[in-house]
């Protein structure tokens, strides 16, 4: 006899069918894998930012009074004042934003940054700069900063990070960290 039989066919077709799509169901899921990690890398670093931020803003507030012929007390009563208070920042239930390409504070839970802009941020093409410019297009990330109400000489500062994956999964990632009085 020649050829092969309709059973041997289906079976060659069988065992190639599982050698083929065994290792491409692995690629798969290391691509997804390594999407993931990407996106937490960046979710790290975009939440550092929104820290260093805060930061940055006490440490500029304390240094313009005591140059003003104020006191360092003065400053931490301004970075107060800027970052909460009355700020949207100190509200849990809404979302603070920070553009750190010019300093702004505002609440994107309203929509009133830019215009009807959430906190979603957006990615510069040519610098890779993450800011809220309209121009720029629209990241996956969002991010929320909240400042801890009450206290006298520190503040808890928490920015969280949240994005949905390729494949319709919501994560999130949240930096806590204190921020004191520079006396």
């Amino acid at each position: 006899m020649k050829g092969f039989t309709l059973l041997e066919t289906i079976v060659a077709i069988s065992v190639l069918t599982i050698v083929i799509l065994g290792p491409l169901a692995v690629a798969t899921t290391i691509l997804s894998n390594s999407s993931f990690s990407s996106n937490q890398v960046i979710a790290y670093n975009l939440a550092e930012e929104g820290v260093e931020f805060v930061i940055n803003k006490r440490d500029s507030l304390i240094f313009k009074a005591v140059y003003d012929g104020r006191t360092a007390d003065d400053g931490w009563n301004d970075f107060k004042s800027t970052m909460g208070g009355s700020s949207q920042c100190q509200n849990a239930s809404k979302k603070c934003g920070v553009n750190v390409t010019n300093g702004a504070v505002f609440d994107c839970s309203s929509g009133s940054y830019p215009a009807n802009q959430t906190c979603t941020l957006r990615k510069n093409s040519t610098t890779g700069i993450y800011s809220y410019a309209p121009g720029d297009p629209i990241t996956i990330f969002e991010r929320r900063i909240f400042v801890e109400s009450g206290g006298s000489d520190e503040k808890q500062v928490t920015v969280t990070i949240t994005w949905r994956e390729k494949n319709g999964g919501q994560r999130s990632f949240t930096l806590e960290r204190y921020v004191y009085n520079r006396k």
